[in-house]
């Protein structure tokens, strides 16, 4: 009989992207980070809302557009709100999603680093043939799956793509999951591994070495 050990972890990128584009300043390409503040523009009733990023060189400026020539009555008044005072919530939350950056925009060093916080939720670390992760994924995470998984379980990526082959790596709805795209927030990964005893021990010895918080 199939013993389910189910965890939940929670992802938290440690560092934003921080796009690497033309400074009017320096004249060359430069990485550019978020300054933490929003610029709001009213033209009658309409409104443009930016994020505001800053040459890491000169601290030139750059302006990403949040919306453009918007209605302020469809603007909800909480997240309106939210920008006039530049609420770090909402900074981060544009600030991690690489969604509208230039394409020109480069991956800096250690964007892709994330800190996973795990908790079992159903279970034992000990006793298990069915691997069971809900992510919380609120803020962006720029890593693909696989290297999430593979980092995390202590196993080769190659080998998650064989498990996925052979129909071993499913998410919630028992569906093939995208490896190579990243974890989206509140999708459930299961790791059916009663039938690959090498694997298993694997990551059966990667979960012994975490530190799991009590549900």
């Amino acid at each position: 009989m199939s013993k389910s050990l189910k965890c939940v972890w929670t992802l938290q990128p440690e560092n934003p992207p921080n796009p690497i584009i033309p400074c009017k300043n320096c004249g060359v390409l430069k990485p550019f980070k978020p300054s933490g503040k929003f610029r709001l523009n009213a033209n009658g009733t309409r409104l443009d809302a930016w994020l505001i990023y800053k040459c890491m060189t000169c601290d030139a400026t750059w302006n990403r557009s949040i919306f453009e020539r918007c209605n302020r009555k469809q603007i909800a008044p909480d997240f309106l709100e939210a920008m006039q005072i530049n609420c770090p919530e909402q900074v981060k939350r544009y600030a991690f999603d690489k969604t509208g950056l230039p394409a020109v925009a480069a991956l800096s060093e250690g964007e892709g680093m994330v800190t996973v916080h795990k908790q079992i939720v159903e279970g034992t670390a000990r006793d298990w043939t069915v691997l069971e992760i809900t992510l919380n994924a609120a803020v962006p995470v720029n890593l693909r799956l696989d290297r999430l998984l593979a980092q995390q379980l202590g196993v080769s990526r190659s080998a998650l793509k064989q498990l996925a082959r052979q129909g071993g790596l499913l998410d919630g709805n028992d569906e093939p999951l995208q490896l190579k795209k990243p974890p989206k927030h509140g999708i459930v990964l299961r790791l059916q591994l009663a039938d690959h005893t090498n694997l298993r021990a694997q990551v059966h010895s990667a979960l012994l070495a975490d530190e799991f918080v009590e549900a």
